[in-house]
């Protein structure tokens, strides 16, 4: 069976299926159990896959048509240029979460060399996209997840996802910032913020994450209040990713926690999503938003 005859088929597949983007779904996956890049397959349309080939796919078609995440079946995902390790221990990566890094890294810059703390840290995606673009600082993720802290250790060792030589990355198991004392020049965090209503109307990929990364309680926003006045003691700016609906009162239980000047900032859809919070006396960021 010549691959275009197989991307077809799989394409219509995933069409029945109701799966957003059928056909590139279909090109990723066929790229993934051939080892191949996506775009390699547009010079291969006439290739006949041989039955060991089959083999390989047809399980994963299987999976995905179930609505497994295709980061789950391949085992990475791109985010903010690293090529990142998933599994089922953490949440995957967003991409609005990419416009967090960066907002983050126009809150580092030109500013000496700090501790920098990512809350809720899952595959590390945070801290390794930050050390990136800001080596100088030292990077600290967190998570009260010891599985997904074994997979953001992972992706710190992975050619395409380490940190640069000399920036320090650590990890510490904790419950939020509990405990903790250091002084950090900017916290972020992207803590569980669904409710249970939201959880269960979800897409079906969603609930493949795990429940722990997900579920912020009656409002969403219970890690939040926790959260705050412990950041309010050791951080003097916070960026904190929820819902679009959840911002302002995300923005009043920051003013609340002693930072007096806050700032909702939008996603890749231009939905509030972002809220930076500051009390050291410098400005926010400018937003779109009032």
């Amino acid at each position: 069976m010549k691959l275009l005859s197989v991307l077809e088929a799989t394409t219509t597949h995933f069409t029945k299926h109701a799966l957003p983007s059928p056909r590139l779904q279909a090109e990723l996956l066929i790229a993934h159990a051939l080892s191949l890049p996506r775009l390699s397959l547009y010079l291969q349309f006439e290739r006949e896959l041989t039955a060991p080939e089959l083999e390989i796919l047809r399980p994963l078609v299987r999976r995905r048509a179930a609505r497994e995440p295709i980061q789950h079946i391949t085992g990475t995902t791109s985010f903010s240029g690293l090529t990142l390790r998933c599994s089922p221990a953490a949440l995957i990566p967003r991409p609005e979460t990419e416009l967090l890094i960066e907002l983050a890294n126009q809150m580092l810059q030109n500013q000496p060399p700090s501790l920098v703390i990512d809350v809720g840290t899952g595959t590390g995606a945070i801290p390794l996209a930050l050390a990136r673009r800001q080596p100088q600082h030292r990077y600290l993720g967190i998570d009260i997840s010891p599985e997904a802290l074994l997979l953001a250790k992972e992706n710190s060792t992975q050619p395409l996802s380490a940190p640069p030589e000399g920036t320090e990355v650590d990890w510490k198991e904790n419950d939020l910032l509990q405990n903790l004392a250091e002084p950090a020049l900017l916290l972020t965090a992207n803590l569980p913020y669904l409710t249970l209503e939201e959880i269960a109307s979800a897409e079906p990929e969603v609930r493949h994450d795990p429940t722990l990364a997900l579920d912020g309680g009656k409002d969403g926003l219970d890690l939040f209040r926790r959260l705050l006045p412990q950041a309010a003691l050791i951080a003097p700016a916070l960026l904190l990713e929820c819902s679009p609906h959840q911002t302002a009162p995300l923005a009043l239980l920051a003013q609340q926690s002693g930072y007096s000047q806050t700032a909702i900032h939008p996603d890749l859809t231009s939905r509030p999503r972002f809220v930076e919070a500051r009390r050291d006396g410098r400005p926010c960021l400018l937003s779109h938003f009032a």
